[in-house]
């Protein structure tokens, strides 16, 4: 029945914007923007480990000015060109492959390396941007180059980490003694550090500039990991742990059942563990003491969470929707778990958006099981969904404030503007929150201690402007007047900003400044 209303007020609306010229012209509005960036890989300021990769860009664009072409160009730090492709492009959202066998990555040498890109539409709107990544010669994916940690149990010395997998920094056999902390980039102090933070697990936060130091560790010898990428540490006990199995790998359909890079951790006696596998509805896999089929292997015969050495293939139900777990293997019980933790995206969809009830915004994961973003809406209606499918999908009644239930109603959005959204999974809780976007740095005229906020444009709230006049200096954009979120570049008069990116440098003058919440993409004109 809700179905059958919302598509006969669709057709009522239609009728009234026959009758109206102004309403067809709000109506356009919404969608005819100028093409944006939707994503660039590797990204703006990352490392990527040497050996392939590709390089893949995003386009997205309003259905009135549809994309039409855009040119991407790879090259070194000195400017040597090492891959152009030009293609013509349709739709609202496009993209560029320049596979990493037609530049040869695996034999790049480590630096700085530049992607060009720009696009353009069919009414000859353009933008042009650039991306600086690094070929790092670290072993593993990283955002930092070398990490250490420091605290009380040191004498605020420097214990240099390990980087073991991807983003993940180890340091072993460590003896603490219950005090303070701290993790950093730098020896001494020269770089980033993270604290604020308390307990044998969880997530610190940036404290660069003499913030919190993270409290609660515990006392005794064990060791410490970090991941540099989500920000999430734990203490594990460095003893001697009892184990039946020499080690265990998982193998399985989604890794041609060669285990190598799939290895899990002794947490306990007995206790294997491995966080984060990414599942999906008609996946098998089993248990085995190598990464190949050396050595002994489980399956489960029966379905009833106990393997059997030798046994079936276990199988993810078939309509299970891809998603990240966590796995427990008990070698001596033969017991083991598949723990769901979350899904690898969760976008915010319908009228209110700018994709409309055929696209949706990806939120950005904070790692503590909720997801936000900042995000332009009209009045109209949105609910959130996992994996841009409609298989899993939350709703809820109330404006603002609420809780969100599965398959539950439309969210009503009441007014146009400007929101930071944050959505819990896991709980179903949600907050739609009026947000601001302000310019703030030494070029503005309340230097670094006030935004001068920006004005969502009418009909396209995520399209920002402000007309003022500047000063030689720096800015940055930034939301809430509070630095929890702020977005920079190198670049002027326009590129694409980073959260936690470089202040943008500002020559004197006069500018209408624009900041797009989508795309990052900004301009001074």
């Amino acid at each position: 029945m809700k179905r059958f209303l919302y598509l006969f007020s669709l057709l009522f609306i239609s009728s009234l914007l026959v009758q109206s010229c102004q309403d067809e012209l709000d109506t356009l509005a919404l969608t005819d923007f100028p093409p944006g960036i939707l994503s660039v890989t590797p990204g703006n300021g990352s490392k990527v480990v040497k050996g392939d990769f590709n390089v893949v860009v995003k386009f997205v664009d309003g259905s009135v000015s549809p994309l039409a072409s855009a040119t991407v160009k790879l090259s070194t730090d000195a400017g040597t060109e090492l891959a152009s492709t030009e293609k013509s492009l349709s739709g609202t959202l496009d993209s560029i492959l320049i596979a990493g066998s037609t530049f040869d990555a695996a034999n790049l040498d480590a630096g700085l390396y530049h992607i060009d890109i720009t696009v353009s539409d069919v009414k000859g709107q353009a933008q042009t941007t650039k991306a600086t990544f690094e070929i790092s010669l670290l072993p593993f994916a990283a955002n930092n180059d070398e990490m250490f940690m420091s605290g009380s149990f040191n004498g605020w010395g420097s214990v240099r980490m390990t980087l073991v997998s991807d983003h993940i920094w180890e340091v072993t056999e460590v003896t603490f003694d219950g005090g303070e902390w701290k993790v950093k980039n730098c020896e001494s102090w020269c770089g980033k550090d993270w604290g604020s933070a308390s307990g044998s697990s969880g997530f610190v936060a940036e404290t660069t500039g003499g913030g919190a130091n993270a409290n609660g560790s515990p006392s005794g010898l064990y060791n410490f990991r970090f991941n540099d990428k989500t920000l999430e540490f734990s203490f594990v006990p460095a003893v001697f742990l009892d184990k039946n199995a020499n080690s265990l790998y998982l193998l399985g359909t989604f890794n041609t059942f060669e285990g190598a890079d799939y290895p899990f951790n002794l947490t306990d006696n007995n206790t294997w563990v491995l966080n984060e596998v990414v599942l999906k509805g008609g996946d098998a896999f089993r248990f085995a003491e190598f990464p190949d089929f050396m050595g002994k292997n489980w399956g489960d015969n029966e379905g009833d969470g106990i393997a059997e050495e030798f046994g079936k293939n276990i199988v993810i139900p078939a309509d299970a929707q891809e998603a990240f777990y966590d796995i427990t293997f008990n070698d001596k019980t033969l017991a083991y778990e598949v723990k769901f933790l979350r899904f690898p995206s969760i976008g915010i969809i319908g009228s209110s958006t700018p994709g409309g009830w055929g696209s949706d915004t990806d939120l950005m994961d904070n790692g503590d099981g909720t997801f936000s973003v900042f995000i332009g809406l009209t009045a109209g209606e949105v609910k959130f969904r996992a994996n841009d499918d409609w298989a899993t999908n939350w709703g809820g009644s109330d404006p603002g404030t609420g809780v969100a239930t599965l398959n539950g109603p439309n969210i009503p959005v009441a007014e146009e503007g400007l929101y930071y959204v944050v959505f819990n999974p896991s709980t179903g809780d949600y907050n739609i929150s009026p947000a601001s976007i302000g310019l703030i740095g030494s070029a503005t005229p309340g230097g670094w201690g006030d935004d001068t906020n920006m004005t969502p444009t009418a009909g396209n709230p995520n399209l920002l402007t402000l007309t003022m006049d500047l000063v030689a200096g720096e800015a940055k954009f930034r939301a809430n007047d509070a630095w929890d979120w702020n977005w920079g570049g190198a670049d002027f008069p326009g590129g694409v900003a980073s959260r936690n990116g470089p202040n943008i440098p500002v020559p004197a003058g006069t500018y209408t400044i624009e900041f797009n919440m989508l795309t990052k993409a900004y301009t001074f004109k």
